[in-house]
């Protein structure tokens, strides 16, 4: 067995090639774009000197819970900017911590289920932040703030119903998007750009309604399964 520190950055690659990457880009197709690839140096530096998934996992964690402090404490402009950044770095650690375990053979339920809950608080903290930089841009009385927050606890619960509700059998397999499943795939994908929106200075909120909206059609979304469903015990 290759030891971690003996791991090339190739066959760290090849991990993109497991099909993995195909049904992110059907999903997360913003995330697949943008962080996948840029996250392939740091899982190859991580495996390198020894850092575990889950000590990327948790550093991840601490860069989120930062976020909305950025926001309140550090210079409007600044901190704008250091809210979007560290939005972005999260969503490449997000990535190299996944494919740190597989390519290592660190993988495991608990690593997979703290990853999970940490992504979720990540999108409630950074939804939070953009909702506080709106309030310090435009009037400063926490409307924003409060529409943030409820935008973040939509985007959760459409998680939490897609959960219930989306349980695949053995039998299940990945299918073709039809076209008409497209629109559906590109606005669910668009959740990888979330970051930028805390630069759109007095666009804020605009910003923050999207998010709102967002979550409201990714919570219906969630929903349209409970049509098909058949009404038995």
């Amino acid at each position: 067995m290759i030891k971690p520190t003996e791991i090339s950055l190739e066959k760290i690659a090849d991990d993109l090639h497991n099909g993995r990457l195909w049904t992110e880009l059907r999903s997360s197709w913003a995330i697949a774009l943008l962080y996948r690839v840029p996250s392939l140096p740091l899982v190859w530096l991580a495996a390198r000197i020894g850092i575990s998934p889950t000590t990327v996992t948790l550093l991840a964690l601490a860069l989120a819970f930062s976020m909305p402090l950025q926001a309140v404490f550090l210079p409007l402009g600044i901190g704008a900017w250091a809210v979007a950044l560290s939005g972005i770095l999260f969503q490449i650690l997000d990535c190299v911590d996944g494919t740190l375990a597989r390519v290592t053979g660190q993988s495991s339920k608990r690593g997979a289920d703290l990853d999970f809950l940490v992504d979720m608080a990540q999108w409630g903290l950074l939804y939070l932040a953009i909702g506080l930089l709106a309030d310090r841009t435009l009037d400063d009385t926490w409307n924003w703030t409060a529409i943030a927050a409820l935008a973040a606890w939509l985007r959760l619960m459409a998680r939490l119903v897609r959960d219930r509700l989306d349980q695949p059998t053995d039998d299940d397999r990945p299918a073709q998007l039809t076209p008409a499943q497209l629109p559906g795939a590109f606005v669910a994908g668009l959740s990888g750009l979330v970051p930028f929106l805390a630069l759109t200075g007095g666009g804020l909120g605009w910003a923050v309604s999207a998010l709102l909206i967002y979550s409201v059609l990714d919570l219906v979304e969630g929903l349209l399964p409970l049509l098909h469903r058949p009404n038995e015990k």
